[in-house]
């Protein structure tokens, strides 16, 4: 799993996927085959596995995700130096979403989280750890929701209740970093 928000910023993922198809890998969605990828988090795993050893195919994995950073560290660099007060602005602008939603799809949520992810790694927000995309990204999931809230959830009440999660986990963090 990749969270890669600088090549899909830059428009790169486009000609990125196809030439890791030529290398015997495949890029998918979050939850995999035929799935999209949500709040820019991709899935790189092997397609071919016939006449390829386990430690090949491992190799080429691990060769495979460490160009894949750099070019995701390339494009976060390009986005600082080019668009640095727009990207700025829309992680601010999405965090101000987070804090302050009542309501909110579970695209839009993904979008938002990405976009803080990329704000606290690109050194915007401070008050914020960056293991807040990872559980803000499943605990805000349709299936977790309605696991918590112990039974079936309208769409609106998901929506309502995910919400409300992403304000309270957020107002947690940011207490405990000022030390309230």
């Amino acid at each position: 799993m990749m969270h890669l928000p600088g090549l899909v910023l830059t428009q790169q993922m486009n000609r990125i996927v196809p030439a890791i198809n030529q290398l015997g890998l495949v890029v998918r969605g979050i939850y995999g085959e035929g799935s999209e990828a949500l709040g820019n988090i991709f899935q790189i795993s092997n397609q071919i596995t016939l006449g390829k050893s386990e430690d090949d195919i491992v190799d080429d994995l691990k060769s495979v995700v460490s160009q894949i950073i750099s070019q995701e560290r390339s494009a976060r660099e390009a986005l600082a130096k080019t668009s640095n007060i727009q990207l700025e602005d829309r992680v601010f602008r999405s965090y101000g979403t987070l804090a302050n939603s009542r309501i909110i799809e579970t695209k839009e949520a993904a979008r938002c989280l990405s976009d803080l992810r990329l704000g606290i790694d690109m050194g915007f927000i401070k008050n914020i750890s960056k293991s807040i995309l990872n559980e803000l990204m499943i605990l805000t999931q349709p299936g977790f929701l309605q696991q918590y809230a112990g039974g079936a959830l309208s769409p609106n009440e998901r929506d309502i209740r995910r919400a409300a999660l992403i304000r309270e986990r957020l107002k947690m963090e940011t207490k405990d970093e000022s030390g309230g």
